[in-house]
């Protein structure tokens, strides 16, 4: 991290400059995590657009980094379809550098509600449903995350539920 705060300090001295960047980070950052969110709850790109009442040329187009006329209704939209809360929130240049680094996929997943610890302590784990698992197979469907990641790709799942739920 040492090296990206050298070479912003220099860079940050042009105001246009560090404005347009951090403008940039910000349209990668939300694209990203937009899709991130979506795919994570194993949502196509329709799917998504039905939920927020849009079409789905429309979440192509939010997905995109190079997007940036972003409205806060938009993303409200987004966060009830995503059962997330919203934050937008004013920052230092300084907090810059540590959000690059962490831009991974591990850090743009957020849980829903329903599996929000803090809310639901009892939830053991969120176990996705294999592809094509009927109604009757659900009670007695397990798998561990780990495996699960392990699998090859498969196609899209149906579109309920996507998580059986473990409880204490």
């Amino acid at each position: 991290m040492k090296e990206l705060l050298e070479k912003l300090t220099v860079q940050f001295e042009d105001k246009e400059f560090r404005h347009a960047y951090a403008l940039s980070f910000m349209n990668t950052y939300i694209a990203a995590q937009i899709k991130m969110l979506r795919e994570q709850r194993h949502l196509t790109q329709q799917a998504l657009a039905d939920l927020i009442g849009t079409k789905q040329s429309g979440i192509a187009r939010l997905e995109n980094v190079n997007y940036d006329a972003w409205k806060v209704e938009t993303l409200a939209k987004f966060a009830e379809a995503f059962d997330v809360r919203l934050k937008i929130t004013f920052e230092e240049y300084g907090t810059l550098p540590r959000e690059i680094e962490s831009f991974n996929k591990d850090n743009l997943q957020r849980e829903p509600f329903s599996s929000d610890p803090v809310f639901h302590p009892n939830i053991v784990e969120l176990t996705p449903l294999p592809i094509g698992t009927n109604k009757k197979d659900q009670d007695v469907w397990a798998t561990t995350t780990e495996s699960w990641n392990n699998l090859p790709f498969l196609p899209p799942p149906p579109p309920q539920p996507l998580y059986q739920t473990t409880v204490n």
